[in-house]
Formats: C-alpha cells, sequence, structure tokens
C-alpha cells in the first residue's frame, strides 16, 4: 500500500473539483432546479439516472463478495426502488417507456459495463462519483426542486435524494473516505482511479448538456427581452391597466405609468409610477408556462380581466 502525507480521498478531491464544478454548473441543472422547466424535465433527468444506476448496482451486486471492494457499497445507498417509484409517480405506470437513453447515457452505461464489472478501481470510481455526489450536492437539488416543482422532500417524485437508512451523511462520508484511503492502490492505480473519477463527472456534464438540448428554457434572456420590447413599444396602455387591476380599488388612478421590467414562466414584471414612485408590481400566470406561444395568451387573458374589473372596453 501507498503511504503518503495527503490522504488519497482528500488528493482525489482536489484533483478533480473542477470536473465536479463544471456538472454542477450546467444550465439545464440551473435552468430545472429554478423552476425554469417542467416537471416533464424532471422526469427526462430521473429517467436517466434510472439507466445510470441499473447497470451501477448490478455492478455493486458482482462484487458483493469482494471484501476488498464490497465495503464501498452499503444496502442504504440502493437507488433504483427509489427511482423506480419516482418514476411510476411522475410519468404513471408506463414509465418504463421514458426509459430511452440519450446519447451520453448511451456511453455512460457502455463504459460502465466496461470497466466497472472487472476493475475494482473502476467500480469504487463511478460508485465515488455517483453516491457521494448524491449525499452531497444532490441534497441541494433534492430542496430546489421540492421548491420548484411543489413536489415533498423525500416524497413522491424526489425519492431519489432521500437516504432513510443513512441517519448521518456526514459520518457515513466520512467512513467512505477512509475505505479510499485506506485501498491498497500504489501511486500509478490512484492516478488511473482519479481518471477514471474525472471520465464520470464528464458523463454527468454531458449528459445533463443533453438533456438541455431536450428540455431548454423557454424564456431565456433575449427571447424575454423581445417581449419586453414588444409589449413597452406597443402595448404600454395595457400594461397600465394590468397593473392598476393588481392594486386595491383607492390606489388605482395613482398608477400614471407602467412597464414590463422582467418575467419568467409563473409570472410578469412591472415598474409602475404611483404617486410619482417607480414601483414594482409582479403579476402571477394563471399556470406555468412552458412555451413562448403561451405569453400572448397570457398577457391578452390578463388585459381582458383587467379591462372587465376596471370597467374599460377591451379591444
Amino acid at each position: 500500500m501507498l503511504r503518503m502525507s495527503e490522504p488519497f480521498s482528500a488528493r482525489l478531491r482536489a484533483a478533480t473539483w473542477s470536473d465536479h464544478s463544471s456538472a454542477e454548473q450546467t444550465t439545464f441543472l440551473d435552468d430545472l432546479t429554478r423552476g425554469r422547466l417542467t416537471v416533464a424535465a424532471h422526469a427526462a433527468l430521473t429517467a436517466q439516472h434510472y439507466l445510470v444506476y441499473q447497470v451501477l448496482e448490478e455492478a455493486a451486486a458482482r462484487w458483493s463478495g469482494d471484501a476488498a471492494v464490497s465495503g464501498f457499497h452499503d444496502d442504504a445507498l440502493t437507488r433504483l426502488p427509489a427511482l423506480a417509484a419516482d418514476l411510476a409517480f411522475l410519468l404513471g405506470t408506463d414509465w418504463r417507456d421514458a426509459l430511452t437513453p440519450v446519447p451520453t447515457t448511451a456511453e455512460y452505461t457502455a463504459r460502465l459495463r466496461e470497466v466497472a464489472f472487472t476493475w475494482p478501481g473502476g467500480f469504487v470510481a463511478h460508485h465515488y462519483n455517483r453516491y457521494l455526489g448524491d449525499l452531497s450536492g444532490g441534497q441541494y437539488v433534492a430542496r430546489a426542486l421540492a421548491r420548484a416543482y411543489g413536489l415533498d422532500l423525500g416524497g413522491d417524485g424526489l425519492r431519489f435524494y432521500a437516504f432513510d437508512g443513512i441517519a448521518d451523511p456526514t459520518a457515513f462520508k466520512d467512513a467512505y473516505r477512509a475505505r479510499l484511503d485506506a485501498a491498497p492502490w500504489d501511486a500509478a492505480e490512484q492516478d488511473r482511479v482519479i481518471n477514471e473519477v474525472k471520465l464520470a463527472y464528464l458523463f454527468n456534464t454531458d449528459l445533463l448538456a443533453d438533456l438541455g438540448r431536450v428540455h431548454p428554457d423557454p424564456f431565456p434572456p433575449e427571447v424575454i427581452a423581445q417581449i419586453m420590447r414588444h409589449m413597452n413599444d406597443d402595448h404600454p396602455a395595457d400594461s397600465l391597466l394590468i397593473c392598476r387591476a393588481t392594486l386595491p380599488e383607492p390606489a388605482r388612478p395613482a398608477a400614471t405609468a407602467a412597464a414590463m421590467s422582467g418575467m419568467d414562466n409563473r409570472g410578469i414584471e412591472f415598474k409602475a409610477v404611483i404617486n410619482g414612485v417607480e414601483t414594482p408590481i409582479r403579476v402571477p400566470f394563471a399556470q406555468q408556462l412552458t412555451e413562448r406561444a403561451q405569453v400572448r395568451v397570457e398577457v391578452t387573458r390578463l388585459y381582458r380581466e383587467a379591462c372587465a374589473l376596471l370597467g374599460v372596453p377591451s379591444r
């Protein structure tokens, strides 16, 4: 066994930190956790996870009789039943029809079959990448998804992120890193494991990029800017009526101007001048929008409802 002043787990983390950060900072994951996408995008990610864990947990079963490797996998980590339950909740009884791999998932699972069944270090590299990530950054993702899509943390649709059998995740991760430090790998083997972890992070980054191409944010900044220009150049009076309708009746005449200042898929924002003071107003949509064409329909609805409330003839 190699003796080094720096534990292998610390060296592994330092060597792969930039790869880890890249995986966490993908546009798709940012859009998903901020609620810019739909539940369908969450279901699509869950389906890709199922395909990956199906192979990874098959590999874990293969190593169950190997004392040097089996210690890394605890039954409390097993994710496949939780993923199946999440998919059944999100997609219904035909959820298996959604198990079509994006290109990177196909490459990822092929790599798992290539290295995780015959090379102990390869199995541990991918096991470390997924499960310790789920116990760490995955918990932030779970909280963000719960807020964004109205799901219960640890409940239906988010069971994948719930590790009910692990009472103390920090202690569990510390024990896992201690096993890494005690693994009987020389310097060359450690470097090989590090490179495989880096590859695993790349697979995860590219997988998220694939999903981003299938489920793009329908309202990127340039689209919002176009909608704002249209509203502010062509419909300033409509914006004022919509804003007045959101105010208490005595304050409505005090609003003298309004301009659209932003929007997302849940509502539209204005800056209204009320008693000479610029005041932000947010008007929620009736439902989460999933495509640009819905904006016109929703703004027209808001305008007509405002006209009816204010007793103003609509166009």
